[in-house]
């Protein structure tokens, strides 16, 4: 009988609280129906209403009329004219209450919110709905609406990220990816400009998490702060060759190394960059990394006028990232012309360009590219190819501003 009364008594006061919950939220509702005196003011009392509102959503985060609640906060936010704040209410509302049935309305409020943005920047927030929020808990998709937002480059929402990610590790501070997730929070900082705070979180990991597999890389990332942001490059070096000794066989040996080598090479010691970035290659291999050693490689050996060593390595790099289209005409266009301005050797740069046109004759660069490619055929005395290069663009780029100027050079050469 006892048990029946306590159970009643539970009942009761969990219906209480959830009465006064919802009271406190139909309150905050009715106040957004009022208005302000003056422009000033009312966007003040709509910024109050929005944080009392995420607060709530905070609050009660398992509460259906959470979702309710963010997106009361995003209107309120708008209103108060704080676009970034609006913006990641929005994502919360996307990323904790996930529905196909809310693309079309979180759609119309990202857009509304970033009207005072640039076109690229329109696209990539429209783009971030694109992305399902598929963790199976509430933190997993927590985590994943963090990496999204660090990776998405957005301006105007440092704050709001900030505040999600202290109260990310409040909620689980005892998680066992908080080491991976501080990293996280760090690259944030220093993506913000606030590089000692930046530091603070990569210290941390290396320090305060002894088990941690990113013991090596939380190293790397305080020396890269202070190699290129803070200019401190006696503490990056001590920082970097820390890694090298005590982590001997660690992925970020090939990260140092390459970091080693771009700071020598801004201190115009050519000689050690060059061969910290042979290092570099040959410690990380075919990882992505490599290719900005491959590069920078071939911008030292430019600065040291070893001019056909450079335009070598530049096809060498062609070679070793054929898989990646970027990658690939990048390095080419830039040994065609290094061939063109300081080689003085036309078929050197039209070898550069045909290996393009051949591997990739759809790249965005295409136009361009055949422009070049026929230019080049133009001044080595090769009319018949050249004319051929030039129609070719002209066929399968009518409309672009390069075949406007093939039909021209085209017209000279069939006078």
């Amino acid at each position: 009988m006892k048990k029946i009364g306590l159970f009643l008594i539970l009942c009761l006061c969990g219906g209480t609280a959830f009465a006064v919950q919802n009271a406190e939220l139909a309150f905050l509702q009715r106040m957004g129906l009022e208005k302000a005196e003056t422009a000033r003011q009312d966007r003040s009392f709509a910024a109050s209403l929005a944080r009392e509102a995420g607060a709530w959503a905070a609050a009660h985060p398992q509460d259906p009329q959470a979702k309710t609640a963010l997106l009361m906060a995003a209107d309120n936010y708008m209103r108060a004219q704080e676009e970034g704040r609006a913006l990641v209410a929005l994502y919360q509302v996307h990323f904790f209450f996930p529905s196909q049935n809310d693309t079309a309305l979180l759609s119309s409020n990202v857009e509304k919110a970033m009207d005072e943005f640039n076109r690229k920047q329109k696209a990539q927030a429209l783009k971030l709905l694109a992305v399902p929020g598929e963790g199976a808990t509430r933190q997993q998709r927590h985590a994943q609406l963090l990496q999204v937002l660090v990776k998405s480059n957005l301006q105007k929402i440092t704050e709001p990220v900030t505040e999600l990610f202290e109260a990310y590790f409040a909620a689980y501070p005892q998680d066992s990816a908080n080491d991976k997730m501080t990293l996280l929070y760090g690259d944030w900082l220093r993506q913000n400009g606030n590089y000692y705070a930046a530091l603070l979180q990569y210290r941390k990991v290396s320090e305060l998490f002894p088990n941690t597999p990113y013991q090596a890389a939380s190293l790397r990332m305080a020396a890269d702060v202070y190699a290129g942001d803070l200019k401190q490059y006696e503490v990056a070096v001590a920082l970097y060759n820390r890694v090298l000794k005590e982590y001997p066989t660690s992925n970020e040996r090939g990260v140092v190394y390459k970091h080693l080598a771009v700071m020598e090479e801004n201190r115009k010691d050519y000689a050690a960059a060059l061969a910290y970035y042979e290092k570099a290659i040959a410690d990380l291999g075919a990882q992505p990394a490599a290719y900005e050693a491959w590069r920078g490689k071939a911008d030292v050996l430019a600065k040291t006028k070893d001019y056909q060593a450079a335009y070598d390595t530049l096809l060498n790099t062609a070679e070793e990232f054929s898989a990646d289209e970027d990658k690939y005409v990048s390095s080419l266009t830039a040994a065609a012309e290094l061939a063109e301005r300081r080689l003085k050797a036309l078929p050197l740069q039209s070898a550069a360009l045909e290996k393009i046109r051949l591997n990739y004759p759809k790249t965005h660069q295409a136009p361009e590219i055949l422009y070049t490619l026929g230019y080049s055929y133009e001044k080595q005395g090769k009319t018949a190819v050249a004319a051929q290069t030039y129609k070719q663009l002209i066929i399968n780029y009518p409309t672009d501003r390069y075949a406007d100027r093939a039909q021209s050079r085209l017209g000279r050469l069939e006078k």
